[in-house]
């Protein structure tokens, strides 16, 4: 398993997911969005009808991707393993 997280340097929330994955050992991507790339992260978002970051995913053997959701999301998500 590994993980797919977007985010952006000036969430706490984030850098708690990803310390989080990182503690647990997970292969972990961070795609961090700059100022100059909100809008494409907002189209991101709506896509996934997802109001704020982090947004994390979860890719499989098979790359079947499942989308998590947040930092309470992923502790939840581990939590029921």
């Amino acid at each position: 398993m590994r993980y797919v997280v977007f985010s952006r340097e000036s969430c706490p929330y984030c850098h708690s997911a990803i310390e989080l994955l990182e503690e647990r050992d997970e292969q972990v991507k961070i795609v961090s969005f700059d100022d100059d790339q909100l809008e494409i992260l907002q189209e991101v978002k709506s896509a996934y009808e997802w109001g704020t970051v982090p947004m994390i995913f979860e890719v499989n053997d098979n790359a079947q991707i499942k989308f998590i959701g947040g930092y309470t999301d992923l502790v939840s998500h581990f939590e029921e393993d």
